[in-house]
């Protein structure tokens, strides 16, 4: 039986064929950040599910195992795939607007490009979790953009050059950092010692105010099915936080508000929480129903 094939689209060059690909994942991401904002928070929800720390008691990549570590790619591939909104591909990992497209994450930059991906375009992702910046490009894996020696899987390396020849959608921007990195023990130890899951989050956004806080960082503390319920009004930690003139603000509804406070922009899926320091700002809070 003959397989029937992605139907063949023709380009003068590899960078109107680039340019295609960045356009297609341009316009295929209905997210409120677009393609670098959605890229920016699944690589977060990606490391955080392999974490895992509502059921391990985990809070950062270095503890989990390098089994793990390793399907954090696929992860990635996964999320992506279903951020864009775009299927599978014939022969490799995704139908990029009718282009047979590689997708290759790595934790740092060193790409590995297996031998069926030689000469294919190709999407890469990386992350660092120290600095929590991300990279978000494609490039075509012609042999001159590889190193010349592969690896005992027969993977290539994307080289210097390669990298140089890559469209870069989004080079060394920030993603939401994970809050535990390098978290204050005394502080985490005051978290962890509350009873319910809603005066953990308090705890949590009153330590850390003016500080985006991912919603996966909620999770890992609410140990509940409903997490954010524990953010909410209804005796969440907005009642709690609210008494004490601490506000709760949300990117997916507070956008405008969080600019007028000047307050660090946030993506769609954080939180920022403050006390107001002056009368304009609590003038602004109260005016939004965010204090009494």
């Amino acid at each position: 039986m003959q397989r029937c094939g992605m139907p063949q689209r023709d380009f003068p060059n590899d960078q109107a064929l680039l340019a295609y690909l960045a356009k297609s994942l341009q316009t295929s991401v209905s997210d409120l950040d677009g393609i670098v904002g959605a890229t920016a928070q699944l690589i977060r929800r990606a490391i955080d599910e392999v974490i895992d720390a509502p059921r391990t008691k985990r809070l950062v990549l270095s503890q989990c195992e390098k089994t793990e570590k390793t399907y954090l790619g696929t992860k990635v591939e996964i999320l992506f795939r279903e951020a864009i909104r775009q299927p599978k591909g014939e022969f490799l990992d995704l139908n990029l607007g009718g282009v047979d497209t590689d997708i290759k994450h790595s934790i740092g930059t060193a790409w590995m490009i297996p031998r069926e991906a030689v000469g294919k375009p190709c999407v890469l992702i990386s992350e660092n979790e120290t600095t929590a910046r991300f990279n978000l490009g494609v490039i075509v894996c012609r042999p001159a953009n590889l190193t010349a020696g592969g690896n005992r899987d027969q993977k290539l390396q994307i080289s210097a050059f390669g990298r140089e020849q890559a469209l870069w959608l989004a080079k060394d921007q920030p993603y939401p950092r994970n809050i535990w990195q390098g978290f204050d023990q005394a502080h985490l130890s005051r978290i962890v010692t509350h009873r319910g899951g809603a005066a953990r989050v308090a705890e949590l956004f009153r330590h850390l105010q003016r500080t985006p806080i991912p919603r996966s960082a909620i999770s890992a503390i609410a140990a509940q099915l409903d997490p954010l319920k524990r953010v909410r009004a209804n005796g969440g930690a907005r009642d709690i936080l609210r008494l004490e003139g601490i506000a709760i603000l949300w990117g997916q509804k507070d956008r405008p508000l969080i600019t007028a406070l000047g307050l660090p922009q946030i993506l769609s899926d954080e939180f920022i929480s403050l006390s107001a320091h002056t009368p304009g700002e609590a003038s602004l809070l109260r005016a939004a129903g965010h204090l009494d």
